[in-house]
Parts: C-alpha cells; structure tokens; sequence
C-alpha cells in the first residue's frame, strides 16, 4: 500500500497560451489506482500580447430580422425563352378593432421573353410579356391532367393615352408526345381604327420543370392568402379565453346545432 502525489509547480514552466498543465493525484483503492483530475485548471502566459486565437463566430441575423425585402424568383430556361416566376404578397388593411384584414389576396406574376434567333441563352426582355395567375387559377394547374389542356385571358381598358385594347390569352396544353405541357402567351393589341397586332410566346415545360412549379404553387398558396400571419398570431391563452367568453367562437357550437 502506498500513495503517490504527483505535482508540477507551475511558476517553473514557461508555457504558450494555450497550454495548461493538470495536478494529478494517484492514490490506492483496492489496489487498484485512481486518477482524481481537480475541477479547475491553471494557465500561465509569459505574453500579456498575445490576441485571442479564437475568435468568437460572427452572428448572422435571421430572414425575419432582415430590415429589407426578400426578393425570390424561380426561371425556366428553353431553346424558344424564359419564364420567371415571382410572387407577389397580398395586401393587408386595418380594422376598426385594431386587428388586420386581407384587403387583397397575393398573386404569382408570369414574365414570359423570347429568345434571340438560335441563341438559348440570350432573351430579349424588352419584348417581356407578363401575366398574372390568381390563387385558384394555380389550383387549376395543380390538378392538370398529363392530357388536359386549360386557358386563362385577360383583357384590359383601352388606354386613355394611346387608346390600345390589350387582350391576353395563356394556355396550358400537353405536347404532343405526352411528356409534358406547353405555355404558350398570345397577346393581341388593337389600336384605334386599326387592324390588331398578335404577339406570341411559346414555351416547352418538361415534365420535372412542371413538377417544380407545382411544388412552388402548392407551398406558396397559403402565403399568398394571408395564412401564414394568422397562423403567427395564434396563442393557445389567448383562444381559451375568446371561445370561454364568446361561445360564437366555439367548435362545440356546431355540433350542438
């Protein structure tokens, strides 16, 4: 039996920064041996200059704390032009409670431009048409059979400056060998006491670019109808005691009718 203490005395050493030395103690029990490391730790440093080598990482701020709008796009590129989406948040307005209504739901805008001759990857964007799709006119091209086709039009107010009627048509038809579908932008321009103008844009989709774009309309319909800040303001506390207060409220109401 015996005991054995083992110490090294730290003003004697001259050590970099980083370097630490531990005091370990050794003492017999059962005759075995056990290493007893004491809880804190001791640093000499004969360089009162030296600056810290690790600095502390950079905190990035979250996208809800950006002070400046995010801008989100998505392109399909083809050999005829590009089409970009980009969505567009609804409009809200506030109440006379002191509460916000959507005043107008969002809507994701088209922006269709062609190619320049033979060249795939040059578009011409000051021949841009664009055109607006609605929260249910993305429904309808959610649910798009492989051989269904589907047309949305616009057409707006001759212009007092110019006095021009423009009318849009979009259409979604599939290809003829069934793979995928086609968009296809045809805008008709009629001036005054003059023949119309037709201008036309058309688009293959392959089937896994159609697939991320209906991706894209099921996630962002919510947002585009004002779910999203509904769903930020729900507090468990605060619902119990709107039903408890007002029964009007309650679920347990209909299923009392």
């Amino acid at each position: 039996m015996f005991h054995i203490v083992h110490s090294l005395p730290l003003k004697h050493l001259s050590l970099p920064f980083h370097s630490f030395v531990p005091r370990i103690f050794i003492v017999p029990l059962n005759r075995n041996f056990s290493f007893i490391f004491p809880t804190s730790l001791f640093v000499r440093c004969n360089h009162s200059n030296i600056v810290e080598p690790f600095p502390p990482l950079p905190q990035y701020p979250s996208v809800a704390e950006l002070s400046q709008r995010v801008y989100a796009d998505y392109s399909v590129y083809t050999a005829k032009g590009v089409l970009t989406l980009t969505p567009k948040p609804p409009e809200f307005e506030s109440k006379a409670s002191g509460a916000f209504g959507v005043s107008r739901e969002g809507y994701m805008l088209l922006q269709f431009a062609p190619s320049v001759g033979t060249e795939e990857s040059i578009y011409d964007w000051n021949q841009k048409q664009v055109f607006s799709l609605s929260v249910s006119e993305m429904g309808t091209l959610i649910c798009l059979g492989a051989m269904e086709s589907w047309e949305f039009s616009r057409k707006t107010a001759k212009a007092k400056s110019n006095g021009i009627e423009v009318r849009k048509v979009l259409k979604v038809e599939p290809l003829l060998d069934a793979t995928s579908h086609s968009f296809s932008l045809s805008v008709y321009k009629k001036p005054a006491n003059m023949e119309e103008i037709e201008e036309n844009i058309y688009l293959p989709i392959t089937r896994a670019q159609l697939a991320v774009l209906r991706s894209i309309f099921n996630y962002i319909v919510p947002y585009l109808l004002g779910w999203n800040a509904f769903a930020s303001t729900i507090k468990a506390e605060v619902y119990s005691q709107m039903n408890s207060a007002n029964p009007r409220y309650s679920a347990n109401n209909e299923w009392s009718r």
